[in-house]
């Protein structure tokens, strides 16, 4: 039976009713992962700190399992946000793509992967220019009496070699976010759309339109 204009959005042309919709998000999601210069190869990662309220930073769109609706991204397991996941491991990503004006807002629950097989996998996948992050001789945000890179001053210049940064990999960490809700809104010159999905073990168990 085809879609009725009531029960679909069209974005770019293309009608999708909330079947579709669902995979296209996914498939923004996949894109941004991929492709360096999509709109949604960063987002910002939302965590609850220890006083209770929401640190926000900005992290790259590592990788999207679409079948098992979840998304990846890479940390220094030093960070304050490793510290408020250990704690809480509830997590929000925020994407927003001006070209495309989609936002998608997920929530899911974060597992770290520190030495283990996957983020040794990630980590030999890394460029030893890449791991400069991961190199920092004190933690992230640690105070300093003046600006600093954080690593020794030759990297600066020189790129570390594989020896050299692999002597940090204790730091790196992946961290894998499964999701169990997603929030896709399309923002259109005379009228915006929003619908809600969510999930349970990897499976959708609901979805509805929703108000913008």
């Amino acid at each position: 039976m085809p879609t009725s204009a009531q029960d679909s959005i069209t974005i770019n042309d293309t009608s999708y009713n909330l079947q579709e919709l669902e995979k296209l998000a996914w498939k923004k999601l996949v894109n941004g992962s991929v492709k360096k210069k999509n709109g949604f190869r960063t987002m910002c990662v939302g965590t609850l700190n220890e006083n209770n309220t929401t640190a926000l930073r900005i992290v790259v769109n590592r990788k999207v399992d679409e079948v098992n609706k979840t998304i990846y991204f890479h940390t220094d397991n030093r960070s304050r946000k490793c510290y408020d996941l250990q704690k809480d491991n509830r997590i929000s990503l925020l994407f927003y793509d001006a070209r495309q004006r989609v936002q998608i807002v997920v929530k899911a629950h974060a597992t770290l992967h520190t030495n283990d097989a996957l983020s040794n996998d990630r980590w030999k996948a890394t460029s030893p220019q890449a791991r400069l992050g991961y190199m920092t001789l004190e933690p992230p945000n640690t105070k300093s009496d003046h600006p600093t890179l954080g690593y020794e001053e030759r990297f600066s210049t020189l790129k570390p070699t594989d020896i050299e940064s692999d002597l940090f990999q204790e730091n790196f960490t992946v961290v894998a976010c499964a999701v169990y809700e997603l929030e896709f809104l399309y923002l259109d010159f005379t009228s915006n759309s929003k619908a809600n999905f969510f999930y349970e073990n990897s499976v959708l168990q609901d979805s509805f339109w929703a108000v913008p």
